[in-house]
């Protein structure tokens, strides 16, 4: 939904800033919405991955369980690479936020990073589940449809590495 404001006047005593300082706060709040987004996207992941792994513990194919067949092993370790290298440049964000030596620039790689991950292994969730990955109300079927969502969010990758690229002085 769309919300328009056309000559509203606010009384002085009620201005959350300065005058014409809304855009300002709201750019300082970014970099924390890039790192909340990037631990969403961490979470959502290993509840992809854990939820395939059951799945394929579970699910027989021609009298075997899935997690017997090769390929689904080999998607699930991929799977298990990817969140493990994210959750680790996350938590290694995390510490430079608590010292207080985090930059920009490295907070959109990590939004991206995260996210593009997310996707990789919500797609991957979905092909382990097959058909029953569609059926509304499951975990990885809600997922699979929020990765773009957290793409977008928070300024999508083009911005993100565009953001990046001049912090770095590129």
């Amino acid at each position: 939904a769309t919300l328009m404001f056309d000559d509203v006047k606010v009384p002085a005593d009620r201005l959350i800033g300065p005058l014409d300082g809304g855009f300002k706060i709201l750019m300082q709040t970014f970099n924390s919405e890039r790192f909340l987004i990037s631990n969403m996207a961490v979470a959502l992941a290993k509840v992809c991955l854990n939820e395939s792994l059951e799945w394929a513990k579970q699910r027989e194919t021609f009298g075997a369980p899935l997690i017997k067949r090769q390929v689904i092993r080999h998607k699930l370790v991929d799977m298990n690479t990817a969140v493990v290298a994210a959750d680790t440049f996350l938590r290694k964000i995390a510490d430079d936020l608590d010292s207080h030596s985090a930059v920009p620039a490295d907070l959109s790689m990590l939004k991206n990073h995260t996210t593009a991950m997310l996707e990789f292994v919500a797609g991957e969730a979905m092909q382990i589940f097959g058909g029953a990955g569609f059926v509304r109300g499951s975990k990885v079927e809600r997922i699979y449809r929020e990765t773009k969502v957290l793409t977008i969010g928070g300024g999508s990758r083009e911005i993100m590495k565009d953001l990046a690229a001049r912090q770095m002085g590129w």
